[in-house]
């Protein structure tokens, strides 16, 4: 709360974001109330990453990192792995001193060059190109499919209305 306050200084607003912190949470038919952090899946999460992790940019950018970031998920790009290494410390250091740590199992240097690549943000990083992860394909296709049937009683202009938000983000 103390970084949204050096950005928010309406008490309503800031009423509102320590009630969405202190809300319980329903996992299955057990209720708990975090002590620490948002909920995952909270629509106001992203929003409060970027303002926590806001200062983390600045100073990854001061060390003359180039880093990619939305919400808590991040990419930095470096030439070669000696400066990712070094650029990977770096993080890891400014999120210490926020209380933060890196997930042991999603961080890792990558060489988006070679065979193997990464993911970010529904997407597929390796050898220069991007495409859609499959995963993100298969809910596309879920999503789209009940609205393309032939029998769905809407017509092909109302169709492509009802599509175009959905395939074009």
């Amino acid at each position: 709360m103390q970084e949204v306050e050096k950005e928010v200084s309406d008490g309503r607003v800031l009423k509102l974001i320590r009630s969405y912190l202190e809300q319980e949470v329903l996992d299955g038919i057990k209720k708990w109330k975090p002590e620490r952090g948002t909920p995952q899946g909270a629509v106001i999460s992203p929003m409060l990453a970027n303002l926590y992790l806001h200062p983390v940019d600045e100073e990854m950018e001061r060390a003359g990192e180039v880093m990619i970031r939305y919400a808590d998920d991040v990419v930095i790009l470096c030439r070669n792995e000696q400066p990712a290494q070094k650029a990977l410390r770096k993080l890891r250091k400014e999120l210490a001193q926020r209380g933060l740590r890196l997930h042991p199992n999603k961080t890792r240097v990558v060489d988006a060059r070679q065979k193997g690549g990464f993911d970010f943000l529904g997407y597929h990083f390796e050898r220069g190109r991007k495409w859609p992860r499959k995963s993100s394909e298969k809910k596309l296709r879920e999503r789209v499919r009940p609205l393309t049937r032939r029998t769905n009683g809407h017509s092909l202009e109302q169709t492509i209305v009802t599509l175009n938000p959905i395939l074009r983000g």
